[in-house]
C-alpha cells in the first residue's frame, strides 16, 4: 500500500511540474461559428473555413451551426450561446453603437473579428410586371427580407430615400429568399429583396427558368443612401451575372463579416484569424466570394476588434 501512495504521490508531482513548466493546461477551445440558413452562402463559406481551420490546427475546434442569420447571431454572441457569428457589416455596427435595430436595448457584448466579403443588395422582379427601379415599387406587393434580419433595414433605406414609406406607400412581405423567390413566380408578390454576394444560387435557378429583372438604383439615391449609412458603398451587379442581364445593375454594397463575443478567449480568436486567412488557399473553391478574403480586407473591419484579431493584425503589420 505504501509503494502505491509514493508512487501515486510522484505521479502527482510530475504532472504538477509539467503544468507548471507549460504555464498552463494545453485545451482545444470549441468555437461555434453561427452562419444562416444551409442553402446560403453564409453557410457555404462559413462550412468551409471550419473544415480548413480544424485541419490545420489542433489548438481550436471550429463547429459551423446554421441559424436564422445575422440577428440571431449577434443576439447569441451577446449571450456567449456562440462564440463567432457572421453577418453584414451593419448588424455588429449597430450592435455595438447601440443603434439602428439596438437601438432601444442598448450595445451588445459583441467585438469585430474580420471582413469576408462583399454582399450586394438584390431586388428582383418579373420582367413582365415593368418594374425597372425603386420608385417602380410603389403601390406593389414587397419583400424586404426575413422580418428580424438587418437586409430588412437594407431595403427600407433604398426605399426611403426614393421618398417611398415602406410601411405606408407598399404591402410589405418579410420572407425568406426562398420563399420570396417562390412568392415572386407564383404572382403573390411583385418584387422580392435579399443581399448576398453575387452570383447567388437562388437567383441563377430563377433566372434560368423564368423571366425575371434586377430592379436598379438610381445613382444619385445611391450615393445618399451609402452617404448616411458609413457601413454601405454604391456598387453593381456586371451585365450577365445572370440569365437576360444585359446591363450592369446599381445597387447597394456591404461587407460580410465575423464578429465575436467579447468573452471569446484570446488566443482562440487569434488562432481562428491567423488559419482563416493562412489557409484560404486550402478552401478558396468552396465559393466565388472566398476569393475577397485576404489579409487586407479582413483587417478593414469596422468597430471594436477583438483582442485576438488585433493581436494578429499589427503582428501581421495591417493594424
Amino acid at each position: 500500500m505504501k509503494k502505491v501512495l509514493v508512487v501515486l504521490l510522484m505521479s502527482a508531482m510530475i504532472i504538477s511540474s509539467l503544468f507548471a513548466a507549460g504555464g498552463k493546461e494545453d485545451t482545444t477551445h470549441d468555437l461555434i461559428l453561427g452562419t444562416a440558413g444551409t442553402s446560403g452562402t453564409y453557410y457555404v463559406v462559413g462550412a468551409a473555413m471550419g473544415d480548413a481551420i480544424n485541419k490545420n490546427t489542433d489548438k481550436i475546434n471550429v463547429i459551423v451551426q446554421p441559424t436564422k442569420g445575422s440577428i440571431e447571431n449577434l443576439n447569441l454572441a451577446h449571450t456567449n450561446g456562440i462564440q463567432l457569428g457572421m453577418s453584414n457589416s451593419d448588424g455588429p455596427y449597430w450592435a455595438q453603437t447601440g443603434t439602428g435595430n439596438y437601438e432601444k436595448t442598448g450595445k451588445l457584448n459583441i467585438q469585430s473579428v474580420m471582413n469576408l466579403y462583399q454582399s450586394e443588395g438584390h431586388m428582383v422582379a418579373m420582367a413582365s410586371s415593368g418594374i425597372k427601379t425603386y420608385k417602380d415599387l410603389k403601390g406593389k406587393k414587397v419583400n424586404l427580407g426575413p422580418s428580424g434580419q438587418t437586409v430588412v433595414e437594407i431595403s427600407k433605406s433604398i426605399l426611403k430615400a426614393y421618398g417611398i414609406n415602406p410601411e405606408k406607400d407598399i404591402t410589405p412581405f418579410y420572407l425568406a429568399v426562398d420563399e420570396g423567390l417562390g412568392k415572386l413566380k407564383d404572382g403573390e408578390i411583385d418584387a422580392t429583396f435579399w443581399a448576398a454576394s453575387y452570383p447567388t444560387a437562388g437567383l441563377l435557378n430563377a433566372a434560368s427558368s423564368s423571366n425575371v429583372v434586377l430592379v436598379d438604383v438610381d445613382k444619385a439615391i445611391l450615393d445618399q443612401v451609402c452617404l448616411e449609412n458609413p457601413f454601405y458603398t454604391a456598387g453593381i451587379i456586371p451585365a450577365g451575372t445572370y440569365k437576360g442581364q444585359n446591363t450592369d445593375v446599381n445597387t447597394v454594397v456591404m461587407m460580410t463579416e465575423i464578429f465575436a463575443s467579447k468573452d471569446a478567449p484570446e488566443e482562440a480568436i487569434y488562432e481562428f484569424v491567423k488559419w482563416a486567412i493562412e489557409a484560404q488557399p486550402q478552401y478558396v473553391d468552396a465559393h466565388t466570394s472566398i476569393q475577397e478574403i485576404t489579409l487586407a480586407n479582413a483587417a478593414k473591419v469596422i468597430g471594436t476588434v477583438h483582442p485576438g484579431a488585433l493581436r494578429y493584425y499589427q503582428e501581421k503589420g495591417v493594424r
